[in-house]
């Protein structure tokens, strides 16, 4: 049976970092997946994957430090220079802006497509010689004090130190742990596709809070491209999904009262909508219980939050470098088994997605109040941060970090 130091299932983009940032360490990896290939998109500017994330300023120190970032094709990285957020009242005023000029930093956020970052990922992974792919499924484990062995539907048997379960929202390593995962179901469908649009957005990122609790966020793309991801009610994102692209680049231009075809004019669409459901979900815990221990939570299947404030794959990236960093300064008596240095892992990161699943929840259902009351409140309270450069600086400094 062959062992190494550790196995990883999941070949997102959490899974795909953790393996090559671990095996920078020197660790001998198997990475295990059913399939490492990216949707077939990031090919050439005619087109573009709809999946974009924000990258934070501690995302991108991760991807330089894994000498990602520079390998990425910068021509498909937008920089966002400034955000416009916009509440439900109609008024001009009921606005916060945030602006990197104002708050002394080169940017406040990088948009880039996520097939772009695993293609890259996979690419610097192949000059690893201690990281093994298989592309295969597991159908059993064993956890123990003396390691963990893998059983896949192949038929293949592996054994390792230690797993880690970056195996998504819907984790079979975290389910078969029995780790109680609180999910809170907000009833939406974030629907995403991309745009071309005629006025230049000038890197500038705008979202408007709707009706019903109903979020719409377009992030600047190269060349005159938007990313839309419309957090809508999910009868009303079944809807959005059925429309022709005429009808859709319609339906967008006229949102928030037409604001939307005023600051960018007319819209194409030019990539098919795709959707996934919103939901609020972190594991109770990120390390395995005592009785089955050498496992550890990453990315999704540790904590999944509403898009709204665009920090999802920024929390799994910390995860990433949280754990990268306790192995690489952990004292030389001790094994990357050692428990010491997984419960170590998981007060590290409890802290920081314990904040930042909280904060996004009370927003979310701060603006899906229906009361009238409500709306009144929390316009005004934007209208107020809006006012106070303070504020706004320790909004920005905590959205870079």
């Amino acid at each position: 049976m062959n062992s190494y130091d550790l196995i990883i299932i999941g070949a997102g983009i959490a899974g795909k970092a953790t393996a090559l940032r671990l095996a920078q360490l020197g660790l001998k990896i198997l990475h295990l997946a059913p399939n490492f290939d990216p949707d077939p998109h990031c090919n050439d500017d005619l087109s573009w994957d709809s999946r974009i994330y924000a990258l934070s300023s501690s995302s991108q120190q991760l991807l330089s430090d894994m000498n990602v970032w520079e390998a990425l094709d910068h021509r498909r990285i937008q920089v966002v220079s400034d955000m416009r957020v916009f509440g439900d009242s109609g008024r001009a005023t009921d606005e916060l802006h945030f602006s990197a000029y104002s708050a002394t930093v080169s940017q406040l956020a990088w948009i880039v497509e996520a097939s772009h970052i695993e293609k890259t990922l996979d690419t610097a992974s192949q000059f690893q010689g201690n990281i093994q792919r298989i592309t295969d499924s597991v159908s059993d484990f064993v956890s123990s004090k003396e390691g963990v062995t893998v059983h896949t539907k192949a038929g293949q048997s592996f054994s390792a130190k230690l797993l880690l379960a970056a195996d998504g929202a819907n984790s079979p390593i975290r389910e078969k742990l029995q780790i109680k995962t609180p999910v809170n179901d907000y009833g939406q469908t974030a629907v995403v596709a991309n745009f071309q649009c005629e006025l230049d957005h000038q890197g500038t990122a705008c979202q408007w809070f709707l009706d019903h609790g109903e979020i719409l966020a377009l992030l600047p793309l190269p060349n005159k491209k938007l990313s839309m991801v419309w957090s809508a009610q999910s009868a009303h994102a079944e809807q959005l999904q059925q429309l022709t692209p005429e009808a859709l680049s319609a339906q967008v231009m006229s949102a928030a009262m037409g604001s939307v075809a005023q600051r960018f004019g007319p819209l194409k669409m030019i990539t098919s909508p795709k959707s996934f459901p919103l939901r609020k979900l972190k594991a109770e815990r990120i390390i395995a219980p005592d009785h089955q221990p050498k496992v550890v939570l990453i990315g999704d299947a540790a904590h999944v939050m509403h898009p709204l404030a665009g920090q999802g794959l920024n929390l799994g990236l910390r995860d990433v470098a949280t754990l990268g960093k306790v192995i690489e300064e952990k004292e030389s008596f001790r094994a990357i088994d050692d428990p010491v240095l997984l419960r170590r892992y998981e007060r590290s990161r409890h802290g920081d997605t314990d904040a930042l699943l909280f904060t996004t929840d009370q927003l979310q259902k701060l603006f899906a109040h229906p009361s009238s009351f409500m709306k009144n409140f929390r316009n005004m309270g934007m209208n107020m941060v809006n006012r106070s450069p303070f504020f706004k600086r320790q909004l920005i400094k905590k959205a870079l970090s």
